[in-house]
Parts: C-alpha cells; sequence; structure tokens
C-alpha cells in the first residue's frame, strides 16, 4: 500500500471497507435510488403484506440511530466462505506491507465434501430443512448416522457411507462440535478446504450487500469476496486436524502450531506444526497415512470395491498411533489438546496444559446398530481414558525440538491464560504467570496424566490461583527429568476462578530511562463460588512490591467467552460472549435477549475502571468466536459454529430470503461463517465522518533492545500525545494470551517542522518479547494513525 494511499485512508478521505449498500445510496445517483425504495416500500404496503415481515427481510442497520463518535460502526457482515475463524491470527510477509489473516476451524486439512454428503445436504434443504427446528444437515456427515435420520425418508433398508468416520477418525464418534459446523448450504464452499489465508488487503476482502442477518446471506453474497480467500490446508502441506491447538507467531514471522485433535475431542496431538508467511506454505511434516490415503482413495471407493466391510486402509488403522502422528523428532513428549503456549523473552516457546486420551482404547461398539436406529454412539469407555497433562514444555524453534519440565507439574483448565513477567533489571530476569493453575492434582494416572479438571465427577478448578514459573531455573535444573513440581510461586490469589470462559488484556508502560513504570494484567468476567458467571474485572500490578488482585470494575453485564481486544488508546474493546443460564441478571432483573446473547460491544477503560455501551451486533458468537486487531486500528470479529449463527430464539424473524423464501424462525441449517469489522469512535468526529489521522512517515522495520528509535511524522510533532506498541497474536477461544500493549517514552527530536520523534525501544525483552508489533502514534484528541509493522528483535 502506497504512502499516498495511507495518507488518504487517514485523512477520511477514503473507506476501503465502505459497505456495497452505503456506497449505492452515495453520490449522483442516490436520490433515484432512495425515491425507488420508498415507490417499492409503498407497493408492498399496499400489497397487504405483513409490513413486519418486510421490514425483517430488509434489514436495516441496527445502529442507523447511534452516533458513530459515541458508538463506533458495525460492518455488515462479511462471508468467510468455507470455514469458522475459531483458530484466528495475523501473518506477514517481509515484502508487504498489508498483513493476511490465517484461519481455519476443525478439519483444517479435509473439504466440507470430504466429510459430509452434498446430495443430503441438498436433500435436506428439499424437504425443509430451513423452516423445520433442528440441525438436519448432520445427517450428510459421512459416519454411521449417514442418511437415517427419518427427517430424511431414506427408511433404514440401506448402508451409511461412514468412510470418513472409519478409515480416518478411528471409528470414534464424529458428529459433536464442530463437526457438525462443516456441511454448509453454500454450495461454492463445498470444495474449499477448511484452512484459509485471507488477504486482507484485497480491493474484494470486505465486499457485503450490506445485510446484517446471518439467515440472510446467499450464494452471491460468497462470490462477492472470495477471490481474496486462498486455500491453505492439505494443499500446502497441512496433513493434521490441528484444531483446538495452541499457537505462538514469533519475531520470523513463523507461526508455531502445538497440539490439535486426533480423533474426537479430547484427543490431543503430539505434533508441531510452523506456518511459514514467505512461502504461504507448511513446513514439512511426516504425512499420515489416513490422509496419504485418502487423498490416493478418497471415501476408500477401490478400497470398498474389493472389501466392503474394510474397516481401513491396508496396514493403517487409525487407532495405531504411527498412522495417524508418525513420530518425528519435532514432536511434543505430551499430546495435547487445548494447551497454551506463549513466546518467551529468549525467543523460545512455553507450552502447557491440555487434555488427552488413549486412541487404543475403541470406540463404541454398538456404533453400527445405533446409527441404523438414528442413536449417537457414546465412546464411553475412551472418553473415560482422559487424563490432563501436567507436564510443561519448552519449544526452541532453532532446534525444532521439545524440552519437557518434569519437574514444574502443574495442573490447569483448558486453554489456561499465561503472562510474561520481568522480576529483575536483567534479561534473564523473568517468569511466566499463570491463572487457576493447581498443585495439589492428586496421585497421576499415567506419567505426567492426572485425573483432575477434566469432568466426570473429577475435582473442578476452584482457587484462582496466580503461580508464575520459573522457566530459565527449570530448564537448567540438573533434574529437570525427574518428576517434581518446583520452580513455581504462588503470587496471589483472584476473588473468583475463570476456567476456560474468560480473556485477559496486559499492558505496559516504559519510562524514558526504559524502566517499567506498570505492567498490569487484567482479568474479565469471572465465576463466583457458586459457579455462576459474573462481569467482574480484576487487575494485578506486577511492578507492586507485593503484587495484589484487586476488583477494579465490571462489564455492562455476566458474560462468558466474551472477545477482549487492546486498543491503541489503552482502553480494551469487549465483544460478544454469552450467558444462557437462567441466572442471568442485570440490575435485579432477567436478562434480555440482547444481553444474554453479548450483542452489545462495551468500551473497558483501564486509567478508571469504567465501562461504555457502544454499537451492537445481530450476531451471537460464543467460545469459538474470535477477534483481531487490524493495522488499521478497527477489530475483525469472526469465528463460532456455523450452525449456532443464527439462533432459534432470535426475535428477528421473520424474515425474507431470496433463497428459502419467508423463514419463521431461527433454524441451525441457515447458518454460515461470517465476520464483521468494528470501527471504533475514535475513527470519527462528532459529526460521524472519518476522523483525521496523524501519519507515520517513516518508521523502521526493525529495533532491537536497550536504546532508541526515530520516526517521522507528518505534521507537527507536538500533536503526537502518545506512541504505543500492541502485539497482537493468533486468539481463540478467549484465549489472548501473548497479546500486550506497551506505552512508550518519547520526545521530539530536532526542529518542529522535520516531524521527527525519538522513541525509547523497549530496554529488557520481558517488558515486550521478540516479535511483531503494531506502531501506532495518537494525536491529541485520542485518535490513532495506521499503524506500521515493527519487527523487535534480539541482538545477533
Amino acid at each position: 500500500m502506497s504512502n499516498k494511499l495511507l495518507r488518504l485512508i487517514a485523512l477520511g478521505k477514503i473507506d476501503i471497507r465502505m459497505p456495497l449498500a452505503r456506497r449505492a445510496v452515495s453520490g449522483k445517483g442516490s436520490h433515484i435510488l432512495m425515491g425507488a425504495l420508498l415507490v417499492c416500500l409503498l407497493a408492498l404496503s399496499l400489497s397487504g403484506i405483513d409490513r413486519h415481515v418486510t421490514a425483517q427481510g430488509a434489514f436495516p442497520d441496527p445502529n442507523a440511530n447511534c452516533p458513530h463518535a459515541t458508538c463506533g460502526e458495525v460492518s455488515p457482515l462479511i462471508p468467510m466462505q468455507s470455514t469458522e475463524a475459531v483458530h484466528m491470527g495475523l501473518v506477514w510477509k517481509r515484502s508487504s506491507a498489508t498483513p493476511k489473516i490465517l484461519f481455519h476451524a476443525r478439519f483444517p486439512e479435509y473439504t466440507p465434501n470430504d466429510m459430509a454428503d452434498p446430495a443430503l445436504i441438498d436433500l435436506a434443504i428439499q424437504r425443509g430443512a430451513f423452516t423445520t427446528a433442528g440441525n438436519q444437515f448432520n445427517s450428510s456427515l459421512r459416519d454411521v448416522l449417514h442418511g437415517f435420520d427419518p427427517f430424511l425418508g431414506l427408511g433404514t433398508n440401506r448402508s451409511a457411507d461412514d468412510s470418513f468416520q472409519r478409515l480416518t477418525y478411528g471409528g470414534y464418534l464424529m458428529r459433536q462440535g464442530l463437526s457438525q459446523s462443516v456441511p454448509t448450504r453454500i454450495v461454492a464452499n463445498r470444495t474449499m478446504e477448511r484452512q484459509l489465508l485471507f488477504d486482507i488487503g484485497n480491493p474484494d476482502a470486505f465486499k457485503n450487500s450490506g445485510k446484517f442477518h446471518t439467515a440472510l446471506l446467499d450464494e452471491a453474497d460468497f462470490a462477492l469476496n472470495r477471490s481474496a480467500f486462498a486455500e491453505n490446508g492439505y494443499s500446502k502441506g497441512m496433513f493434521y486436524n490441528t484444531y483446538c491447538n495452541a499457537r505462538v507467531t514469533l519475531a520470523d514471522g513463523r507461526v508455531y502450531v502445538f497440539g490439535g485433535h486426533d480423533m474426537q475431542s479430547d484427543n490431543g496431538l503430539y505434533k508441531v506444526n510452523i506456518f511459514d508467511p514467505e512461502t504461504e506454505t507448511w513446513v514439512q511434516r511426516r504425512q499420515p497415512c489416513t490422509r496419504s490415503n485418502w487423498a490416493a482413495d478418497p471415501f476408500g471407493l477401490q478400497l470398498f470395491a474389493q472389501n466392503p466391510n474394510a474397516q481401513f486402509y491396508p496396514n493403517c488403522d487409525p487407532r495405531n498411533q504411527q498412522s495417524t502422528q508418525p513420530s518425528e523428532p519435532s514432536d511434543q513428549k505430551y499430546g495435547r489438546w487445548y494447551p497454551s503456549a506463549i513466546a518467551l523473552p529468549n525467543g523460545m516457546i512455553l507450552v502447557v496444559g491440555g487434555f488427552d486420551q488413549n486412541n487404543s482404547v475403541p470406540p463404541d461398539p454398538n456404533r453400527v446398530t445405533k446409527g441404523r436406529q438414528n442413536i449417537p454412539q457414546t465412546d464411553t469407555a475412551f472418553t473415560a481414558s482422559r487424563v490432563n497433562q501436567v507436564v510443561p514444555e519448552v519449544y526452541d524453534p532453532k532446534t525444532d525440538r521439545n524440552i519437557a519440565l518434569e519437574n514444574a507439574r502443574m495442573a490447569f483448565p483448558l486453554y489456561p491464560q499465561l503472562e510474561v513477567v520481568q522480576t529483575g533489571p536483567n534479561n534473564d530476569d523473568w517468569m511466566v504467570c499463570t491463572f487457576d493453575g493447581e498443585k495439589d492434582y492428586g496421585t497421576e494416572a499415567i506419567p505426567g496424566g492426572a485425573k483432575f479438571g477434566i469432568g466426570g465427577g473429577t475435582p473442578q478448578f476452584t482457587k484462582g490461583t496466580t503461580f508464575c514459573l520459573d522457566v530459565l531455573g527449570a530448564l537448567k535444573d540438573p533434574s529437570r527429568n525427574i518428576p517434581a513440581k518446583n520452580h513455581w510461586t504462588l503470587v496471589d490469589t483472584a476473588s473468583e476462578v475463570r476456567p476456560y470462559c474468560c480473556p485477559t488484556a496486559s499492558q505496559i508502560e516504559i519510562d524514558d530511562d526504559g524502566h517499567t513504570v506498570s505492567h498490569k494484567w487484567f482479568m474479565i468476567s469471572g465465576q463466583d463460588a457458586s459457579g455462576d458467571q459474573t462481569g467482574t474485572v480484576e487487575e494485578i500490578d506486577f511492578t507492586d512490591p507485593n503484587p495484589r488482585w484487586k476488583i477494579v470494575g465490571s462489564i455492562l453485564q455476566p458474560l462468558a467467552t466474551t472477545k477482549a481486544v487492546l486498543l491503541p488508546d489503552g482502553k480494551v474493546l469487549i465483544g460478544q460472549g454469552l450467558n444462557r443460564s437462567p441466572n442471568c441478571t442485570v440490575d435485579g432483573r432477567p436478562c434480555t435477549y440482547e444481553e444474554k446473547e453479548g450483542l452489545h460491544f462495551q468500551m473497558f477503560d483501564p486509567s478508571n475502571g469504567s465501562i461504555t455501551k457502544l454499537a451492537r451486533t445481530t450476531v451471537s458468537r460464543g467460545l469459538h468466536g474470535t477477534a483481531t486487531l487490524l493495522p488499521d486500528a478497527s477489530v475483525f470479529f469472526a469465528g463460532e459454529n456455523r450452525e449456532a449463527l443464527v439462533r432459534p430464539d432470535d426475535p428477528s424473524f421473520p424474515l425474507m430470503t431470496s433463497y428459502a423464501g419467508l423463514l419463521p424462525f431461527g433454524d441451525p441449517d441457515q447458518g454460515v461463517p461470517v465476520g464483521q469489522l468494528f470501527s471504533p469512535p475514535y475513527l470519527f468526529r462528532q459529526d460521524g465522518t472519518r476522523a483525521v489521522r496523524p501519519v507515520i512517515d517513516v518508521a523502521p522495520e526493525e529495533i532491537s533492545y536497550g536504546g532508541h528509535f526515530d520516526i517521522s511524522v507528518a505534521g507537527n510533532p507536538d500533536q503526537i500525545s502518545s506512541v504505543v506498541m500492541l502485539r497482537s497474536d493468533h486468539n481463540t477461544h478467549s484465549l489472548t494470551t501473548g497479546d500486550r500493549y506497551v506505552k512508550l517514552s518519547f520526545h521530539q527530536k530536532g526542529a518542529a517542522h522535520k516531524g521527527e520523534i525519538r522513541i525509547r525501544a523497549p530496554k529488557l525483552p520481558a517488558q515486550a518479547v521478540p516479535g511483531i508489533y503494531l506502531l501506532f502514534v495518537l494525536d491529541q484528541a485520542g485518535v490513532p494513525s495506521v499503524a506500521n509493522r515493527v519487527y523487535l528483535v534480539l541482538e545477533k
């Protein structure tokens, strides 16, 4: 993107994401179009059609009367093609000034047609799936239940196409969680892989038709921006189901992916997969025979022609770990599903937590018989083998190897939050702090695997502890390979627990001498002693001599799985989240539909603990929703199960669609993957027009620790009120580990007309770990510039 174009965007002359609907009513022909719309509405009213239905069919912008300078702006829905952005983050090529978004959901190495029978999807549509309660698309999945739903009318005198479940999935339960999101009504997406690279610099990237309800989107909508998406699954070297992984971007720009999903939920991967942004491919790993055989003989057509009862490809039993995860030196010692990972100050990566199961235990022996009766299998024995992985590992990207810290055991909930903390004046003075860790997890059922916090009546996480791990001490310990619970320090216990529910925000301020003035870590929302969700916000400042958690505010309503995004002005945008509990109340009254579904965005101000209600969306996003800050200082929200993006209790219905006529109520089969852009209030003037933004003319591409660096801005540098760096790592399941806001000290350099600013770089890697940062300047009104990408690197 040229500097001239950046200037025009910053000055508000160009809005590259203006929706089609808005462009259509601006310019010379707007009065003609508006007149035509009025004539159409008058004709409809005279025809006797229920005006409520007509209004819902048009489904106008729900924030039309909410000033942008107060509420911000929520874009219409943006098609996300063949997969849900359950894992999402920016990736950068060195040669490009604009990042892309890498995202995926379950089965990134396959296409929807591999797992779901398109003929049965179309049959379900023909038989009224969109107006029949429930998820009729489920019956298209290639498992033992395939086609046996009575809704399809196919009867039981038939055989299921369970090829995918049998040949690649070991016969384990497939019909649960995000597997149900695979079948789609968008025909063009059925042959696309379920891991994609979204080029947000493509002119059509955010193209849309102005729709605000998921059920209204159709094939034409998905054609608008398809050119901005590239497949990035099996065709680019991804051989594994990395759903429910932990991922980290390092200073080399590569994305390191730990663990994932190996047959049914809770069964982990040992693998470390690496995405290379320069080639936009995955670093070569050994290909499982399940995947290579499927590529050579899709659906097992040749295999079943020779032996209709074959349970797996020749010499490729999925219940043999080497068939699904052939061993290689880069593997972790422990298989992990839902682990967390964080970049370390020394350039390595810490991985903790996650669950695993024993896939030598067979699936439900009665699954075929149950399938013919349209009864789901249970896999009870397999589920009973579940353990919580209590041994952390440290990955070294230089050697592509993992080091197990057997001496630092600790049990964690799924996706525990992590935070790097400086503990002294030297480069090696740092620890990694955690939340909800449990040392007293009982006897290990297998080496490294505990029966704590895994469901099924096992003990739960109830303490809200903050333990900090001395990673370097554990690595140097001569007894590192001997099981122990050493090198952890209990810092404090918060007032609430937050297992697998709640995001965080990390803020650091550095003075002109390079010292850390403050390091605040926020926990946003929580759970009370009875297990009910709360809106409590707690803060701990690690620069205090005796850091302690304290309650500093509350979000507007009690929500789980909200998304928290640090903004350049130091505030935290909170979006989405759910609370469908009957105990959900606000000010003593039951929560409204909008409150239960977390439809209003909120702004938390850490400086005073205040919370402000902003614009609202029309899409519910819970556990599987995601959000990421973009270089233009807007925020992109996406993710969530496709079938959950249309709620049966949504009061917006009835709706009139172009593809299915009148929809009397929300139905999960109508769901399709969509995203939305949120533009915060700081991007607007009081009259609603785009704010004039400061501009960074020149900035270094790379900076190092311990010194200063210079930038040039357009105009008088006296107008610059703050300079900040933001690290936005890949996020999932409300896990924001690795994100950090770093406020830097600066002063004017030389004469004002030169526009030069000298900025104090972070002094120590624990203040801002090596990586890729967005560098913003803000003016006196708090308006941010478009960011420059900066690589913060250790000196070679």
